[in-house]
Parts: C-alpha cells; sequence; structure tokens
C-alpha cells in the first residue's frame, strides 16, 4: 500500500481551502446582488408614492384639483379602499367614434293633439252633457222687487191641469185628472225648489220652473209645445216674465231652438239604445 507524500497532501488541502474561500465568495456577492434588486425595487415603489402625496393636485381630473389618486398600503391588502366608489364617479367614459351607418333611421312620428287646460274643461263638460239626459228649462220669474201670491199661483196652476204630487212639486200629467205619465213638472224658483202646500196661501213667491225630460217622451216636440202653452198662459196671468235656462228672455229663436233639442235627445237616444 503506497502512502502520498507529505508535500502533496499540503497541497491538496490548500486547493480545497482556496475552492471553498472562492465559492463562499461568490456566493455573498449574489446574494449581495438579490438584496440590492428587492431594495431598489421597494425603494422605486415607496417614492412614487410619496410624490403622489407631496402633489396631491398634480393627477388632478379638474383644474380646481377634484380627483386625487391614493395609493394603497403595504400593511393591510386585505382593507378596501373607501375611495374607490368615488374615484368611479369621476371617471370619464371614452368617446368612441361616431359611425352614420349605425344611426337610427327616423320614422314618420304621428302628430299627438295637445288639449290645453281650458279645452280639456270644455271638451269634459260636453262628454257629460252628452252623456247625461237632455233637460229642457223654462223660467217664469217677477218683475225685480215684485212678488206673486202663493194662493193665486196655486188656483192658476190646477186651472191649467198641474197636480201637486212627488218631491212636493207640480206636475201635468197625461190626463187633466192627474192620471197617467208625467209630461213635465214644476218647480220653485228657490231652492229647494218645493212647495209648502199647506203654507202655500201665506207665501210670496219670486217665480217658478217648468221643465221636462224629452228623452222619456214619445213625443217631445208636441208635449214641449204644450209646456211652452202653459208657461205663456201663467206669464198672463200672474204677471211673470218667460226666461230660457241662461235666464234670458225667451224669443222665438230660442223656443225655436228648444223645439229642436227636444227632437236630437229622441234620435241620441234611439241611436244609444
Amino acid at each position: 500500500m503506497d502512502y502520498f507524500e507529505p508535500k502533496t497532501i499540503v497541497i491538496a488541502v490548500t486547493t480545497m481551502v482556496f475552492l471553498a474561500i472562492v465559492l463562499d465568495i461568490l456566493r455573498r456577492k449574489k446574494r449581495s446582488r438579490y438584496e440590492n434588486l428587492q431594495m431598489s425595487s421597494r425603494d422605486i415603489n415607496r417614492s412614487s408614492r410619496f410624490e403622489y402625496e407631496e402633489d396631491p393636485f398634480s393627477d388632478s381630473q379638474f383644474p380646481s384639483g377634484g380627483a386625487r389618486v391614493v395609493g394603497t398600503r403595504d400593511d393591510d391588502y386585505s382593507a378596501p379602499i373607501e375611495n374607490e366608489k368615488q374615484k368611479s364617479l369621476f371617471e370619464q367614459p371614452k368617446q368612441g367614434k361616431f359611425n352614420w351607418d349605425d344611426a337610427p333611421i327616423e320614422q314618420e312620428v304621428t302628430p299627438i293633439n295637445i288639449i290645453t287646460a281650458p279645452e280639456k274643461q270644455a271638451v269634459e263638460i260636453e262628454e257629460e252633457q252628452a252623456e247625461s239626459p237632455e233637460v229642457l228649462i223654462i223660467h217664469l220669474m217677477t218683475a225685480k222687487d215684485q212678488v206673486c201670491n202663493g194662493q193665486l199661483l196655486l188656483d192658476t196652476s190646477v186651472s191649467l191641469g198641474l197636480r201637486y204630487g212627488n218631491m212636493k212639486i207640480f206636475h201635468r200629467h197625461t190626463n187633466q185628472d192627474g192620471s197617467g205619465p208625467v209630461l213635465f213638472s214644476m218647480a220653485n224658483l228657490l231652492n229647494p225648489g218645493t212647495f209648502d202646500l199647506n203654507n202655500i196661501s201665506q207665501q210670496e213667491l219670486v217665480g217658478v220652473t217648468l221643465f221636462m225630460a224629452p228623452s222619456d217622451l214619445d213625443k217631445p216636440s208636441e208635449i214641449f209645445d204644450l209646456m211652452m202653452d202653459v208657461a205663456q198662459q201663467m206669464a198672463e196671468k200672474l204677471q211673470l216674465n218667460i226666461m230660457d235656462e241662461t235666464r234670458s228672455s225667451m224669443t222665438k229663436q230660442t223656443i225655436d231652438h228648444y223645439r229642436h233639442r227636444a227632437q236630437q235627445a229622441v234620435l241620441f237616444q234611439e241611436r244609444s239604445g
């Protein structure tokens, strides 16, 4: 068995020690360079954050410094940033290029008939009048500062075929004895329109109102002429003025208009029925 010479052993040991020193030096340099890279990266992040904090209005989206960029916290990544919602409110949408090919095609629009408030009210009144039954009204009124004696009114009314009845007013029936359907009625000119038959002789009245519903009658034009004849006789005997429904003087044209309304009411009733 051969043995190494002492000189050879020393050379081998020295070489191994030298290699170990070189490897240790290389390892240290590599580690130092890696740490320097990490430090420089942290410094860059920290310096960038400090720059935003030093000038809060540098990246403002408005001239007055509205929106400010807020950096994240390194020590708590799970905490939500409260300013994210506020920041999203200031983000302006990007304006894209308008494409005329995608523009909507104009369509014909049917004009809408806009009715103003007075016109609407007039239309509603006309509709209510069309739906409500027609009533023809004749007022018999005393002259200013004059009155009519109640007993005289009662006697005249009975002589003309009017009978006291339902609703405490007078009615003209088909028959003179007060039987048959009601043709027209007579009410007190003053509210509530009723007569106190027990005390009528002591009363002083300012007028009465004759009225009829032509849509409920078979021959409304003839019945209107009858009501008009009764009104003229009462006006003559009691010194009363004949007025229309607006309390204007009854003229020949108004009488013709009433007669036409009576006939039209029947035609309207037949169409609607």
